[in-house]
């Protein structure tokens, strides 16, 4: 029962479909492995469970991921962090056969070799996010009136492809690729793909803010102040009063509730904040 009412309370119900090799039907050899791509991908859509699992709205239809595109992501997105924060990595990484936790050497070494892959790989896969969603906005602002038979989704792509990038599109003659094809967040994100970037510099801004940068992932108050002001309200709250509430009055980029209000200016320093150099995984 909910507390002063007569309503009940239905506990949702979350289940993660995963499509990880299965181990040798044996029953000899290793179990199951998951690459560090797999993992945060794992913690990825664990973030969206955690959202709703942790809802607390009155409504079932605002509860949990049921919130604005570029809002529902912010929480898987911030989740992939803890999968590869020390203090997390200690808790759940272990050697299959002895059960000992990964060495702090081994640890560093997984740290390096993000940095390394960030220096080299992270703009262009930060580009290709970026692409991705421009591509998805030039489609989406087309008129839907019935009026472009000649729409050709193949030119608009080439057209983004060649006035942002900072590389020329690889046009050699041939029959022209026609990547957009394989995009199939077209469809279920139409028109809000940027949301996996967007959120991304929201959740590295949390992150280090708030969580200082993985120091305090499994520290109770910071977790407790997450949960409260962003992960109980699903729908049910405006998200910029959610990033608001997490990151504090005292943050220098919520001076004078700029966050809370929303609009251009929030955009704007949400914009300051930067993607980072991981690339985006989605």
């Amino acid at each position: 029962m909910n507390p002063g009412s007569d309503t009940l309370r239905q506990l949702p119900t979350i289940a993660l479909v995963c499509d990880f090799p299965e181990p040798p039907v044996s029953g000899n050899g290793p179990p199951t492995l998951l690459s560090e791509h797999s993992v945060r991908t794992l913690f990825h859509e664990m973030g969206h469970a955690v959202h709703s699992v942790l809802g607390q709205t009155p409504l079932q239809s605002i509860s949990g991921t049921r919130c604005s595109t570029d809002f529902a992501e912010l929480p898987s997105v911030l989740m992939e962090s803890f999968a590869t924060a020390p203090e997390v990595l200690s808790l759940y990484a272990r050697h299959w056969e002895t059960d000992k936790p990964l060495s702090e050497s081994m640890m560093q070494s997984m740290a390096a070799d993000r940095v390394a892959h960030g220096s080299i790989y992270g703009a262009v896969e930060n580009e290709a996010q970026i692409l991705m969603a421009l591509v998805d906005q030039a489609y989406h602002a087309l008129p839907a009136d019935g009026g472009r038979r000649s729409f050709d989704s193949t030119d608009i792509y080439h057209q983004v492809f060649s006035t942002h990038c900072t590389l020329p599109d690889p046009q050699d003659g041939n029959t022209r690729t026609s990547w957009q094809g394989f995009f199939g967040h077209l469809y279920g994100y139409g028109a809000t793909y940027y949301s996996y970037i967007f959120d991304r510099a929201i959740a590295n801004k949390i992150w280090h803010d708030v969580f200082q940068g993985g120091k305090l992932s499994i520290d109770r108050q910071a977790g407790e102040r997450y949960k409260n002001e962003v992960l109980r309200w699903g729908g049910g709250r405006n998200g910029w009063d959610c990033v608001a509430g997490v990151l504090g009055d005292a943050n220098p980029s919520n001076a004078n509730g700029l966050l809370a209000e929303g609009g251009e200016e929030a955009m704007r320093e949400v914009g300051r904040w930067g993607l980072g150099r991981d690339g985006i995984s989605s």
